[in-house]
């Protein structure tokens, strides 16, 4: 299983968890979901650290938390 294709599981995971109405997700929202097809918890959150790179998604912050949302619903 290559990086490419989780990178691709976790954007989908955005991607069909968006479509309940929440968009932004704790990184261990992430990892749960991740590891559950099989994927350990360090290459998940280097997995999701490429896809920030890539800007497909991106860290959103309160202030005292932070969370991840496609880059398309960071707006919100």
């Amino acid at each position: 299983m290559g990086n490419e294709e989780l990178k691709a599981k976790i954007v989908e995971f955005f991607h069909q968890k968006s479509k309940s109405g929440k968009k932004k997700f704790y990184m261990k929202d992430v990892v749960k979901a991740m590891k559950e097809e099989g994927y350990e918890k360090k290459e998940i959150q280097h997995a999701v650290n490429d896809c920030t790179v890539d800007k497909t998604i991106m860290y959103w912050s309160s202030g005292s938390t932070t969370m991840l949302c496609l880059a398309e619903d960071f707006h919100e």
